[in-house]
């Protein structure tokens, strides 16, 4: 990963992700613009937000996480000190903004067991259920010395009361309830089991102290809690010293949390007891699968065959399942809630089991080069008539002197290679003639149908080029009759949409972002899916005026992207564009490449992302498909950028079409180029947006969350987010 600090020391983050539990020397981290004035070191401070605190040593710009920190799966929160030695000591000359940053858990087998392993996994639950039964017998006594705490302390603040008359004196008083409170806390992880459950316990008092935080931000838009519970109520006791009335209810509340703590893990044990009878039940299935396997091993692959569709559907649940098997542990060492993030690219989201309150992070925009190239026409075809209304029908009588019939073929630079959808919605069809597309190439073909729609996905490749008549029809012998035939024909270039290696694998999964039967031709422009509102459930947050009029807003370009981060209430501008049209061109020819035209820029705007030749860098084109300078992507109708070593000097394009560059500046006239930024354009955005948008909303599990934008219903188009959830452990399972 790669943490960027700009001049005001603010924070990018190529992804939040540091590693995964147990890691060791496994993902460099670069930390690029540490230069300060000034300054002779630079420390990554990690707070665990459990009284833990890592400093680690980044002067060098490099440095890889260690098992030792990498030891849990949590977000942590991170800050980057730029530090002088003065004298025999370091002193702060400069903070970055804290940020976060994810420690992802370790996935385990979760593969159906062995009867052996089955009784394994028994054992460990059943280990884990004396361990909750005796987590929750020293909650019990926790509980006991809390409240004897508690009165103790009452009669300390009752006769503290009577002698307090002065600031100071109340202080003194709240120190020392702090000191007693401590006391307690000491006896309690006394009676825990050595040091890696005393540990779990601080886990358990920073989840409870972020969840309260989220909680009363809701009520009381406050932005920040109090660290621990007892550190919170001293200082509320320093700040409202003048009240003894503060210090004797801050306890009171430590005792019912105590209690409610006890109830909390007596609800655990018995989920525990649950969670062991289900596998019980498991381990008996497997068993009787394992007696039931027959001895011959043709007749073992056969049954394997049998229950394929069946063993996938269960993988369909391996996350969730995951998600259980880790809410166990936790649960198992007293923690009853955590946060959780989905950071996943999406249209629309699922609230995950046991989610309470979300927040929005941060949402990015996601511009594609939306196409549907198929343009009809008018006319006769082998004997057929051809009329051609405005929303795209097609009306075909008449008798068929051949076995197809060919409407406008795609033009060659419509036809290229890349990956391709096609499809043909019959309208009307009263005398069921046999229709199928005709094919893009000579061996993929659609499906024979006389009414409905047939599609398919077709991979289109350098030996078919030559094949231009991909718009047609066929499957019908000579002489059939068309009567008042309609028909609608689409296709879709992915490969432009989406770029190489990005497209939609099924049908199914274009369908599902764009669900019209039909969309109208488009020779492709770039649409971006500027988000207009968050959908939680039934709710509409709409986003903003002001937000949507920020430029650039909901644009992409390759991986990189313009987003708006909702939790610092910033605007990150990381893509801008420019006209094509606007700039000067020269032809240039080489051995390698042939005849291509190119431009020069500025390199300070351009960002370079790796070797050109290796690399297709972040640029979006409405009119060229982005690829890498090699010869076998940069063929034409094809862009790229090309550079020395170190910056970006030239936008390179390649098309036959043209010879002179003085023509080829005129062509591309409004043709827009998307690129990503050198360096992102920061702006401050906490003036027009309030303190709790999107922020800690109580979900459902199993609800939606869906991101709008301004192009309606039609284009659901996956935008990439990130959602933080707070999770309510006993409730992680089930089938979301």
């Amino acid at each position: 990963m790669t943490i960027t600090l700009n001049a005001d020391y603010d924070v990018t983050l190529s992804t939040a992700l540091l590693g995964y539990v147990g890691e060791t020397n496994a993902r460099p981290v670069s930390v690029e613009g540490l230069t300060v004035d000034g300054a002779d070191r630079y420390v990554l401070t990690i707070d665990y937000g459990d009284g833990t605190a890592y400093e680690i040593d980044i002067t060098g710009g490099q440095w890889t996480p260690t098992a030792d920190i990498l030891r849990s799966a949590q977000t942590v929160s991170c800050q980057i000190c730029a530090k002088k030695l003065s004298g025999d000591e370091y002193i702060l000359v400069k903070k970055s903004r804290i940020f976060r940053l994810r420690i992802g858990a370790a996935i385990g087998d979760v593969a159906v067991p062995s009867p052996s392993v089955a009784a394994d996994a028994l054992d460990r639950i059943d280990a884990i259920g004396r361990q909750a039964h005796a987590d929750m017998q020293t909650a019990v006594t926790a509980a006991e010395t809390a409240t004897t705490a508690a009165e103790n302390a009452k009669k300390s603040a009752t006769n503290a009361g009577l002698s307090a008359d002065t600031a100071t004196q109340a202080a003194e008083r709240a120190e020392t309830a702090k000191t007693a409170a401590e006391t307690s806390a000491t006896q309690a992880e006394t009676a825990m089991q050595g040091a890696e459950t005393a540990r779990a316990e601080a886990v358990t008092s920073q989840n409870n102290a972020k969840i309260s935080a989220a909680q009363a931000s809701t009520s009381a838009q406050q932005t920040e809690a109090d660290k621990t519970i007892t550190a919170g109520y001293a200082k509320t006791a320093k700040t409202c010293a003048d009240s003894t009335a503060a210090d004797k209810q801050a306890v009171q509340e430590m005792a019912t949390q105590v209690t409610t703590d006890k109830a909390n893990v007596a609800e655990n044990t018995a989920k525990v007891a649950e969670d062991r009878t289900a596998a019980e039940t498991a381990a008996q299935t497997a068993q009787a699968v394992a007696d039931s396997l027959p001895d011959d091993y043709v007749t073992a692959v056969g049954k394997i065959a049998e229950n394929t569709a069946e063993i996938a559907n269960l993988k369909l649940t391996d996350k969730e399942l995951q998600r259980r098997v880790n809410a166990l542990y936790s649960i198992g060492q007293g923690i009853t809630h955590q946060f959780e993030t989905d950071s996943e690219t999406a249209y629309q989201k699922t609230v995950p089991t046991g989610a309470k309150l979300m927040s929005v992070k941060n949402i990015g925009g996601r511009s594609i080069v939306w196409n549907q190239i198929f343009e009809a026409y008018s006319g006769t075809n082998n004997g057929v008539t051809v009329a051609t209304e405005s929303d795209g029908t097609i009306t075909l009588n008449g008798t068929a002197e051949s076995s197809y019939i060919y409407f406008k073929p795609l033009s060659p630079a419509q036809n290229k290679v890349g990956k391709y959808i096609l499809k043909l919605l019959i309208l009307n069809n009263p005398d069921s003639v046999t229709m199928r597309y005709a094919y893009f190439n000579r061996t993929i073909t659609t499906p024979a149908v006389d009414k409905g729609t047939a599609s398919v996905l077709v991979n289109q490749t350098a030996t078919d080029i030559e094949l231009q008549k991909v718009a047609g029809i066929s499957g019908f012998a000579v002489g059939t009759v068309f009567n008042d035939v309609k028909i609608k024909i689409q296709i879709f270039d992915l490969t432009a949409m989406f770029g190489s290696g990005n497209e939609p694998s099924t049908v199914e999964e274009f369908e599902k972002m764009f669900p019209n039967d039909y969309y109208p031709y488009n020779a492709g422009k770039i649409v971006s899916a500027g988000m207009t509102e968050v959908a939680v459930g039934d709710t509409a947050y709409p986003i903003p005026e002001a937000i949507r009029n920020l430029p650039g807003y909901g644009w992409s370009a390759g991986t990189a992207k313009n987003y708006v981060d909702y939790e610092n209430k910033k605007y990150y501008k990381c893509v801008d564009s420019m006209d094509l049209g606007m700039v000067n061109w020269q032809v240039e020819t080489s051995p390698i490449f042939g005849t291509y035209f190119s431009t020069f820029v500025d390199s300070k705007k351009f960002k370079k992302i790796g070797d050109f030749t290796q690399k297709r860098h972040n640029i979006l084109c409405d009119r060229y498909i982005t690829v890498k300078r090699s010869v076998s992507e940069y063929v034409d109708k094809t862009i790229l950028l090309d550079g020395t070593a170190a910056i970006v000097t030239q936008i390179q394009v390649k098309d036959t079409d043209y010879t002179d560059a003085a023509a080829f500046k005129q062509a591309m006239s409004g043709v827009m180029l998307y690129y990503e930024l050198q360096t992102p354009i920061v702006t401050d955005i906490s003036n027009i947006i309030p303190d709790d948008f999107l922020r800690n909303m109580t979900v459902e599990a199993g609800g939606s969350i869906t991101f709008k934008n301004s192009n309606g219903d039609s284009y659901r188009i996956p935008v990439p987010s990130e959602e933080e959830y707070i999770v309510k452990l006993s409730e992680v399972g089930g089938s979301v």
